[in-house]
């Protein structure tokens, strides 16, 4: 999806960054624990990789703040132990920053896609994981879309038969309020994978009761269907009044994933523990 112009702004390296509100923080710190417990832990036992399939410009600024801070693109790339990343964004100020961002990079460490996230699945998994490198790479793959436009095909696609851990944003709040908008149904079909979402949101519902637990666990049954055994969304980012805008959904095919997504969901954005 491109970009409108609000959402852009311009940073203090003369290039486009996105403009994010005070919940953006809490997204990309637990996107950042992730890819520092998972780069430190298998640092020299694989050749570890990233995907950032909607990567944005790289550099976010706080609305409110003036702030600038990396994007999850960047978070990655500044971890040595990462020996190559796939950026990708179909917007094409996005992509121009996210080269400039990274050309001091050695060459062929980062590649850098202006393509549909859908379109990128095939470059992107054959640069990630060239064949015959299968069986000594392990990777992480970052899924943050803004209006489901990531089909989960496409995530079939990218993934199978890969070591590829997932890092998924499911946008709560965002389903909650355009469930039964027309435009969405098509959306919905290919993000979910199936059209069984429709059943869940037409049937009787109590009032006052929200039906995005019921549509995440059916995004996380589609999960587990392609071999991703363990799913965590203890990762939930609140907006300013508490209500749930996202849930960070980390999913592995292995044990140790698991125990990845527990140790980085026990210590809040706030510094506080969680209750176990």
């Amino acid at each position: 999806m491109r970009l409108s112009p609000r959402d852009l702004v311009t940073a203090s390296d003369g290039f486009p960054a996105r403009r994010i509100q005070a919940w953006t923080h809490e997204k990309l710190y637990y996107i950042d624990r992730y890819l520092d417990i998972f780069s430190t832990a298998m640092k020299g036992k694989w050749d570890l990789v990233y995907a950032d399939m909607l990567a944005g410009p790289g550099v976010c600024v706080d609305e409110e703040t003036g702030e600038e801070v990396p994007g999850s693109p960047l978070l990655a790339v500044n971890r040595a132990p990462f020996c190559r990343l796939f950026l990708n964004d179909l917007d094409s100020r996005c992509a121009e920053a996210l080269r400039a961002r990274t050309a001091s990079q050695p060459a062929g460490r980062v590649v850098v896609s202006n393509k549909d996230c859908n379109e990128a699945v095939e470059v992107g998994r054959h640069f990630l994981f060239p064949t015959g490198s299968e069986a000594h790479t392990l990777g992480v793959a970052l899924i943050d879309p803004t209006a489901y436009q990531f089909t989960f095909e496409s995530l079939r696609r990218l993934t199978d038969g890969l070591r590829l851990d997932l890092i998924i944003v499911f946008m709560t709040d965002f389903a909650r309020r355009f469930i039964g908008t027309e435009a969405f149904e098509r959306p919905l079909d290919g993000f979910f994978g199936t059209p069984r979402w429709r059943d869940l949101v037409t049937r009787p519902i109590r009032r006052g009761r929200t039906t995005y637990r019921d549509l995440l666990d059916l995004y996380e049954r589609q999960l587990r269907a392609i071999g991703y055994r363990h799913v965590n969304d203890d990762g939930r980012i609140r907006g300013k009044v508490g209500g749930t805008l996202y849930h960070i959904v980390f999913a592995s095919k292995h044990e140790r994933g698991k125990e990845f997504f527990e140790k980085i969901s026990r210590k809040l954005y706030s510094g506080q523990r969680r209750l176990l």
